[in-house]
C-alpha cells in the first residue's frame, strides 16, 4: 500500500513539474460505418505547419546520431500531414492513401527513446521521422505492430532545436479503426491497444486509463431533482448530469473530457457530419493565447524577477476522414476549415509538395445577402 501512494504522489508531482504541452486525438464513427479521427496541437513556439505531399518513391535516409546514416526507406504510400519549420520533411500529424494514421503528442517527464547500438544503425531513425516512416510503409495497425520490434528509434537531439530531445509518444490507428498507442518509456517500447480511441500527453496512457475510474458517476443525462427526506431539490439548469467534469485543460482532465465527449455525442448520419461534430468536440478544447501562462526568472539591474508569459495555444487541429480519404484542417490565424482530398493527388509523382495554410482572419461578407422578408398572413 505504501509503495501505491508514493507511486501515485510521485506521477502527480510530475504532472505538476513537467514543461506540459496540450495534444488531444480521439476518433469517431457514423452511422454508416465512416472512420473520422480528430486532433488538436497545441505549443508555446509558432511552428508555421504547412501540409505535407509526400509520393511514393520518394527517398529517406534516418538518423543514427551526429553526423551518422540510418535507416533508408523509400516511401511504399504516399501520405498528407502537418510538417513545421524545423522538420519540413517529417510530420507531427498525417494520413496514407491506405488511410492509416499516424500522430505524435507530447509526452514529458516520461518519454526516453532506445539507446543506439553501432551494430544496428542501419535499423535506427529519430523519433521525429517514426511517423513519416510509419506512414511510408504500412497500410494497417498489426502491420506496425510487426515492424517496430525491428527498429531503433534511437535517443537523440533534434536536428535545427538546439540540442532539445523532444518527449512524445504515439497514436496510429488503420482504415479498420484499430488505435495503437506507443510509448517508449525507460528505452523500451510499450504496445497498447486502445479501443477507446482517446490520447492526450503525461503521464502514460496507461494511468489516463485508469484514472477514468475516478468518475464513474458522470453521465448525459440530466438529474430531475434530488429527494431529501424534508425536501426535494429540482433541478434549474441543464448539464446536471456532468456535474464534476473537469474543466481545466491538464492533460488528464483533457482525456476524461475526450474519452465521454466522444463516446457520448449523438452519431452523425454520414462522413462530412462526423467531420463537422468532430470539429465541434475539438472546439472545446480550444486554447487561446493568454489562458495558460508560465513565469520565468529573468534578471534585471542584478535582480532576479519573475517575468509572466503566454505559453501553449491550439495551433491548428486536423480531422482525418480515413474512409473517404480526406484530410481538414484549422488553424490559430485564420480559423477556416480547409481540406485536402488524397483521392485526388497523384502520389505516383516522385517528389516532395507543401501546401500553405490559409493565414489570415477574413469572416464572409454577407451584407448585401440581405432579402425582402416574406410575411404570410394567417
Amino acid at each position: 500500500m505504501k509503495k501505491t501512494v508514493f507511486s501515485l504522489l510521485t506521477t502527480i508531482s510530475l504532472i505538476l513539474s513537467i514543461d506540459t504541452h496540450a495534444c488531444t486525438a480521439f476518433q469517431l464513427k457514423s452511422q454508416e460505418e465512416d472512420l473520422i479521427y480528430c486532433r488538436s496541437l497545441e505549443f508555446a513556439e509558432h511552428l508555421e505547419s504547412d501540409i505535407l505531399i509526400v509520393a511514393r518513391g520518394t527517398a529517406y535516409l534516418g538518423t543514427a546520431g551526429k553526423d551518422k546514416k540510418g535507416l533508408e526507406w523509400r516511401v511504399k504510400y504516399g501520405f498528407v500531414g502537418m510538417n513545421q519549420k524545423d522538420l519540413r520533411l517529417h510530420v507531427s500529424d498525417g494520413m496514407n492513401e491506405k488511410g492509416l494514421v499516424a500522430a505524435c503528442l507530447y509526452l514529458p517527464g516520461f518519454a526516453q527513446y532506445q539507446e543506439i547500438e553501432e551494430e544496428k544503425l542501419d535499423k535506427t531513425l529519430g523519433y521525429w521521422e517514426l511517423p513519416a516512416y510509419i506512414l511510408s510503409t504500412c497500410s494497417t495497425v498489426q502491420e506496425i505492430k510487426t515492424v517496430l520490434p525491428t527498429l531503433i528509434v534511437g535517443q537523440q537531439p533534434t536536428p535545427n532545436m538546439d540540442g532539445k530531445i523532444l518527449p512524445l509518444h504515439f497514436y496510429f490507428s488503420d482504415r479498420n479503426g484499430n488505435v495503437l498507442i506507443v510509448e517508449y518509456v525507460d528505452g523500451k517500447c510499450f504496445q497498447w491497444n486502445n479501443s477507446l480511441g482517446v490520447l492526450t500527453n503525461s503521464p502514460p496512457f496507461a494511468w489516463h486509463l485508469f484514472n477514468l475510474s475516478n468518475y464513474v458517476n458522470l453521465s448525459p443525462n440530466n438529474v430531475a431533482s434530488l429527494k431529501l427526506p424534508a425536501v426535494e431539490i429540482t433541478n434549474v439548469s441543464q448539464g446536471s448530469g456532468l456535474l464534476g467534469l473537469p474543466g481545466d485543460y491538464t492533460s488528464p482532465s483533457r482525456f476524461v473530457r475526450a474519452s465521454l465527449f466522444s463516446q457520448w455525442a449523438s452519431v452523425p448520419k454520414d462522413a462530412i457530419d462526423t467531420v463537422r461534430l468532430g470539429f465541434h468536440i475539438l472546439n472545446t478544447f480550444d486554447i487561446f493565447e493568454g489562458i495558460i501562462r508560465d513565469a520565468s526568472d529573468k534578471s534585471k539591474m542584478g535582480e532576479q524577477i519573475p517575468v509572466e508569459h503566454n505559453t501553449d495555444i491550439t495551433q491548428w487541429i486536423i480531422v482525418h476522414d480515413r474512409t473517404n480519404l480526406k484530410t481538414y484542417v484549422r488553424n490559430y490565424d485564420s480559423l477556416s476549415i480547409e481540406m485536402i482530398d488524397l483521392k485526388k493527388i497523384d502520389f505516383a509523382k516522385v517528389g516532395v509538395k507543401s501546401v500553405s495554410l490559409k493565414k489570415d482572419f477574413q469572416p464572409r461578407d454577407i451584407t448585401q445577402n440581405a432579402k425582402p422578408l416574406e410575411v404570410v398572413e394567417n
